[in-house]
Parts: C-alpha cells; sequence; structure tokens
C-alpha cells in the first residue's frame, strides 16, 4: 500500500494537521506519483540538485495539469 493509502486512513483531524502547506486535494492527486520521484537526491545547490528541482517542478506542474483535465472531462 502507498503511503497515501495508510494516511488517507487516518482520522480526518490528524490528516489535516499533517497537510498544512501542502493541500490534501493535490496531495490525493498526484499520491503514487509524488512518491515514486527521487526527492532524496535534492539535497544540495549543485547545478544537479537544481536541475532536478527544475525538473521535478515542470513534470508536477504537467501532472497536476493532466489530472485537472480528467476530473474536468469526468
Amino acid at each position: 500500500m502507498s503511503l497515501w493509502g495508510l494516511v488517507s486512513k487516518m482520522p480526518p483531524e490528524k490528516v489535516q494537521r499533517l497537510y498544512v502547506d501542502f493541500p490534501q486535494h493535490l496531495r490525493h492527486l498526484l499520491g503514487d506519483w509524488l512518491e515514486s520521484q527521487p526527492w532524496e537526491f535534492l539535497v544540495g545547490s549543485d547545478a544537479f540538485c537544481c536541475n532536478l528541482a527544475s525538473a521535478l517542478l515542470s513534470d508536477t506542474v504537467q501532472h497536476l495539469q493532466a489530472s485537472v483535465g480528467e476530473q474536468g472531462e469526468g
């Protein structure tokens, strides 16, 4: 089971406390994708980390746009 699958089974008040800065709805939309990304490599400010962060941000925006598009069609 994914981490989001476990979190989504928690009592709502606990989940709300966890997602103050990152909206819960977005986490739900991108759950599996977010968990499969190489976030552990974003540990510095060198060129590699900056390029990876930029790529992950672009991919995140694309996945959000695709998810919103799918919801609009449904």
